[in-house]
């Protein structure tokens, strides 16, 4: 598993460096920006934790890569297509009551074709296609299907892993396309083709998405 030590190092590096970049930005402070930062520092809090886990417990991991997505997706939906009282219920204080109102949020499926409809070009189809590649294995490690069952018997290929690492730093990145959109700092654009060349050894093919 040497190579996938190397590419955990490098995706730690390439960690960093996002989280360098949201904490040097400042978010307007409006529903929305608000909204869509936490739902980014939460996607990329997933990714971050996937990379403590993968070498150590795999499938943990592995699972850990559905809520990143889906925290990206969310992201990229309250900015371009969330209502007013879509906001309301993410940033309502947790009581029981908010609790119950948070079920009538839209969930993935829906969030997708709201994104189609009215977010950056080329987003719904990008993440799309990384849904339809990823989600049977994810909802089996979610649910303790036959994935992981298998794999807990047989072992995690290392290319398995490397692959699920590249898939995790590319939702990684992509919150700097989100945030460049909050805070409207075009920096945050050139640093994202800086760290995709830089290290394009840990990432999968990226097709851009602008708005």
């Amino acid at each position: 598993m040497e190579l996938l030590r190397t590419a955990v190092d490098r995706s730690l590096a390439l960690e960093a460096l996002v989280d360098a970049a949201w904490d040097e930005s400042e978010v307007p402070p409006d529903p929305t920006a608000d909204a869509v930062a936490r739902l980014c520092i939460l996607s990329l809090d997933h990714g971050r934790s996937l990379r403590v886990l993968l070498l150590q417990v795999p499938p943990s991991a592995i699972a850990l890569l559905r809520p990143q997505f889906e925290a990206l997706v969310r992201a990229i939906w309250a900015k371009h297509a969330a209502r007013d009282s879509d906001l309301t219920r993410l940033l309502s204080p947790l009581t029981l009551e908010s609790q119950q109102a948070a079920k009538r949020l839209p969930g993935v499926a829906d969030m997708l074709a709201a994104i189609q409809a009215s977010g950056p070009m080329g987003a719904a189809a990008l993440l799309g296609r990384a849904r339809t590649r990823l989600w049977d294995g994810l909802n089996s490690y979610i649910h303790g299907g036959i994935h992981p069952i298998h794999r807990g018997w047989s072992g995690y290929p290392e290319q398995l892993l490397t692959d699920l690492l590249k898939n995790s730093n590319a939702f990684t990145i992509l919150t700097l396309i989100v945030l460049s959109e909050i805070t409207g700092e075009t920096g945050v654009l050139e640093l994202m083709a800086a760290i995709h060349e830089e290290f394009c050894d840990v990432l999968p093919e990226l097709e851009p998405f602008s708005a």
